[in-house]
């Protein structure tokens, strides 16, 4: 499996592991092999959980695992070999990018959304913002299409208004930030933060 994302929170979820690829879609197929269940949707996976998970695997992780480590998900597949459920493939990127806010405009049709080009070094993104303090020469976080949010959405295509947006600048609030502010705005980040790089791997 690719295009995953892994949950775990002993307080809300209980001891169950979650590997997300849809979390909006509702199953209407269950396969359930011991404590590897897998979800389908018109015979396409959209997700497996694996129940009891700390029997083989203590997860400090408290909601959504950005990166998990090489050694993690080898423990994983090996639930998942022995369940004959799909198997993951490494995550290398989290999909969460330092960017540089090139232009910023104002939103035609709205009175606080910006419409904002963002340099992310390999391309040039067009995205609507609503947070009030973005400015153009602003380095800041993009969630980028495909990137599972910590409240599990899926960054994806959208129109806000009519205006095409292909991705999300991110609040400290969005990105599980300690001591986040409890207040709307964009995380921005020093002038010496690199555009391109990934925003979890320097940590």
């Amino acid at each position: 499996m690719k295009d995953y994302a892994l949950f775990y929170d002993y307080h809300t979820t209980d001891d169950v592991l979650m590997i997300v690829k849809d979390i909006l879609t509702k199953p209407d197929k269950i396969i359930k092999n011991g404590d590897v269940v897998s979800l389908y949707k018109n015979d396409e996976l959209i997700g497996i959980n694996i129940f009891n998970i700390s029997n083989v695997l203590k997860i400090k992780s408290k909601g959504l695992i950005v990166l998990p480590m090489k050694e993690m998900v080898d423990v994983i597949n090996n639930i998942l070999k022995n369940a004959n459920a799909e198997t993951l493939e490494y995550k290398k990127e989290s999909g969460f990018v330092i960017g540089k806010v090139l232009t910023c405009e104002e939103h035609p049709d709205s009175d606080h959304m910006h419409v904002l080009t963002v340099d992310i070094k390999n391309e040039i993104l067009d995205i609507v913002c609503g947070a009030p303090n973005v400015k153009v020469g602003q380095k800041v976080v993009v969630a980028t299409l495909g990137t599972f949010m910590f409240d599990g959405k899926k960054i994806l295509p959208s129109e806000l208004r009519g205006i095409k947006s292909n991705g999300m600048l991110c609040s400290p609030r969005e990105l599980h930030l300690e001591g986040a502010p409890q207040i709307r705005g964009i995380l921005v980040l020093d002038d010496n933060s690199q555009i391109g790089e990934d925003f979890f791997k320097i940590q």
